[in-house]
């Protein structure tokens, strides 16, 4: 009995190694913080670091990075940044991990012979642990109409975003990221958007125009009347859908067949004008919403003729839609649009 118990615990160290390795060497890091802020010992930065590193062996990890947080932005020492990445890890984001490993990498490059010597096992911990969660980072895409572009602005998580960074895939950490898009007059719309590990995800802001909402009228179950039974709401309802998003994809069609000629007269090869560029952005994003619109249009008819077909033949039998696909557009007059069959 014990010595299979001793064979299980064996195994379980054979499996892990780097997991134990990882919390050593944060532990050995603290060390070599400490002694290198030897000179500064009683500093805010020393101070901070310490509570970072008991905040992390009591298992808090979300307030020990902040604590490593602040102090790498008072004294920024490879040591404290690589303790950060690791609490980093520990608390599951995966984004901010592999962005300050490979922070700490480029920082032990530039130290002496000497120092990189002593930072060595720290970084090749780093470069194993950062190549390992890279596969595992989620990405956000934030795009907003070239109508919208020059006279907005969106926050994400509080934080202003660039506009070289609307429609570019960027790493985030993985959980509830808040976007925040307002208008030039005022007008503001938020989403939240929940993304795990691995998921890709695009948000499209602006697009999205002010309509009017009709609801189907309720179900109510009366006897069945053969020749004059009326034909079931989903038939109208994906019907709508099917009109709706071919005449969506029509639209947005036109319009990308008009800024693709902006584009052919303001653009020489991939050097265009200000003009042509804002053209060629609005007819990306057109093109896109024309070839979502078509496919959701058709699927739609598609549902609608289906549902038709079988309530003709099933008499009163009912047909339960599955949830097959979702629009989502966002834009301070309407929050989101979407359909599902």
């Amino acid at each position: 009995m014990f010595t299979g118990l001793a064979s299980s615990r064996a195994a379980e160290r054979a499996r892990f190694p780097w997991r134990r390795r990882i919390l050593g060497l944060v532990i050995f890091g603290a060390v070599c913080g400490a002694r290198v802020a030897s000179a500064a010992e009683g500093s805010p930065a020393q101070i901070a670091y310490e509570q970072g590193v008991e905040q992390f062996k009591a298992g808090n990890f979300a307030a020990a990075c902040d604590f490593l947080a602040d102090s790498y932005r008072l004294e920024p020492l490879p040591g404290v940044l690589f303790t950060w990445a690791t609490c980093e890890l520990r608390a599951d984001r995966v984004a901010s991990a592999a962005a300050h490993y490979g922070a700490y990498i480029d920082a032990v490059g530039r130290l002496s012979a000497v120092d990189r010597v002593a930072e060595e096992e720290r970084r090749q911990v780093a470069e194993r642990e950062r190549a390992r969660i890279l596969p595992e980072i989620p990405y956000l895409t934030v795009t907003v109409a070239a109508e919208a572009l020059h006279t907005s602005t969106v926050h994400r998580d509080g934080e202003l975003v660039p506009a070289e960074l609307l429609g570019v895939e960027v790493p985030v950490d993985p959980g509830e990221h808040v976007i925040d898009f307002e208008t030039a007059d005022g007008s503001h719309a938020r989403q939240r958007v929940l993304l795990a590990k691995r998921e890709h995800k695009t948000i499209v802001l602006g697009f999205a125009k002010p309509r009017e909402v009709v609801q189907a009228p309720p179900v109510v179950d009366t006897p069945p009347i053969r020749s004059h039974r009326l034909v079931s709401p989903w038939v109208y309802v994906t019907g709508g859908v099917g009109v709706a998003g071919v005449l969506t994809g029509s639209i947005a069609g036109l319009l990308a067949l008009r800024d693709k000629r902006v584009v052919d007269a303001e653009c020489i090869g991939a050097a265009c004008s200000p003009r042509g560029k804002d053209a060629a952005d609005a007819a990306h994003l057109e093109a896109t919403v024309s070839t979502v619109g078509f496919g959701v249009g058709f699927a739609g008819l598609i549902t609608s003729a289906i549902l038709y077909a079988v309530d003709r033949s099933h008499g009163d039998a009912r047909v339960t839609p599955r949830r097959g696909w979702s629009v989502i557009a966002i834009s301070p007059a309407v929050v989101g649009v979407g359909g599902a069959f």
